[in-house]
């Protein structure tokens, strides 16, 4: 292999991971989704650098787990429903 097609091949990997790490940061997160107190709808991660990502709220507990029901195979074990009282705090970055 030349050292051209090294540093093509460095250059397209520095920009693959750089969309991903941008695709990761994307997303409503808790504390831009607040409207008002209630349970919100969130998958959270374990590494997480902004916070977890939430779908749908506020509603009652009860519509919480309606939605996550509808959402049905793994992707509902995944999903969890929070009380957010207040506007919860920034976390990560």
């Amino acid at each position: 292999m030349s050292l051209r097609s090294i540093r093509r091949l460095s250059a397209a990997a520095v920009a693959l991971s750089l969309v991903a790490t941008l695709a990761a940061c994307s997303g409503k997160g808790a504390n831009e989704a607040y409207t008002g107190p209630g349970w919100y709808l969130e998958k959270p991660y374990l590494v997480t650098v902004n916070s977890p990502r939430v779908f749908a709220g506020p509603m009652s507990y009860d519509k919480c787990e309606e939605e996550r029901a509808k959402i049905g195979g793994d992707a509902s074990t995944q999903m969890l429903c929070v009380n957010h009282p207040g506007k919860p705090a920034k976390q990560g970055i």
